[in-house]
């Protein structure tokens, strides 16, 4: 193309040079055009050719654990004992103190058996598992798609507990919160009707976060009535990179669906506390009103990793898009995302 175009260039140059740039002009545009879809074409093969390669090394890595954690496999069915999480989970939830300000949340002491918990520690996946997209910011989908066996077991197991044993205990315990929330976004009537929805898990994922990481004071997107964050601490890791607690001063419903944040609708926010990186701890809140955040300054050490394990709980999707159906115009206005945020008729 590059001949063609100097060709036409040279038997033109007689002509005007209005005449000259209406020939060149549109072929210079298809010369970009095709150079953009080569260097497109080119960085797709370079992502697959990377892709083939992390998971070449996720399998050699999981082969590899697998021979070598074989015993431990063998002893997990005695270990991860199921009846012994759900009565350890059921005591611990009940015995930690409801805070209400400046939203109601608690902090669960010993959230899991020591034994459970030391293993949790074990079974997180190393390097190669991890997304490699953003170094400060990863996440691992739970369950996961692919693991090496202990860590896909371990995890497993913890899904479980967490949709059977923390979700009801969980419910449970912010039963009166919960009900003043649910009257607050749907209105007093169609509250409890919403609180009879099925409750399930979703958005669980296993975090790794590296200095550098901020989150600016927020609320978790307002389907999840309910945020447990649990704290994977190893020996030796400082407290100071917990979960800071906000109070927001002229604070407001959520008007869309996503994560919210309180200073860009004008409101006032105040840090109240911070919920030490503890190792064994839980930390279970309300998405209700005030703001909560995260900071792990780039001054931090080099080698710093904080690890954790999230999930929300809320009505299924498909459960609560049906409910949201049958509210009045006004509050069915407040369920909508961001960027529909004033147009009438979205629902």
């Amino acid at each position: 193309m590059l001949r063609e175009l100097a060709r036409r260039v040279r038997n033109l140059t007689t002509r005007s040079d209005a005449r000259l740039m209406d020939v060149i002009i549109p072929d210079l545009r298809a010369l970009r055009q095709s150079v953009q879809r080569l260097s497109d074409a080119q960085q797709s093969v370079f992502d697959r050719a990377a892709r083939m390669e992390r998971d070449a090394s996720q399998i050699r890595v999981a082969l590899g654990m697998n021979d070598r954690e074989r015993h431990e496999i063998a002893a997990l069915d005695t270990r991860l004992n199921f009846e012994r999480a759900d009565q350890h989970v059921q005591s611990v939830i009940r015995r930690a103190e409801l805070v209400l300000d400046p939203f109601p949340h608690i902090v669960v002491d010993r959230m899991w058996p020591n034994e459970i918990y030391q293993l949790l520690i074990r079974a997180i996946p190393p390097e190669p598992f991890f997304p490699e997209k953003d170094p400060i910011k990863q996440n691992i989908r739970i369950p996961m798609d692919f693991a090496p066996v202990f860590a896909d077991r371990v995890w497993t197991f913890v899904d479980r507990v967490s949709r059977e044993c923390v979700v009801p205990n969980v419910i449970r315990k912010f039963r009166e919160p919960l009900e003043e929330h649910c009257n607050a976004i749907f209105g007093v009537g169609f509250g409890d009707r919403a609180r009879k929805l099925p409750q399930s898990v979703s958005g669980g994922r296993l975090m790794l976060r590296r200095p550098g990481y901020h989150l600016d004071p927020h609320r978790d997107p307002k389907r999840a009535w309910l945020t447990c964050l649990m704290y994977l601490a190893k020996p030796g890791d400082s407290e100071a990179w917990g979960t800071q607690i906000f109070r927001v001063t002229g604070d407001q419903e959520a008007p869309y669906t996503q994560t919210y944040y309180p200073a860009q609708s004008g409101g006032q926010v105040e840090l109240v506390k911070l919920v030490p990186f503890v190792p064994n701890t839980a930390l279970i809140f309300l998405n209700s009103g005030g703001a909560h955040g995260a900071d792990i300054p780039a001054t931090a050490p080099a080698d710093l990793e904080r690890y954790s394990f999230q999930f929300y709980i809320g009505p299924g999707t498909e459960d609560l898009d049906a409910f949201l159906r049958g509210l009045p115009p006004e509050r069915q206005a407040r369920w909508v995302s961001k960027g529909e945020v004033g147009r009438a008729g979205t629902m």
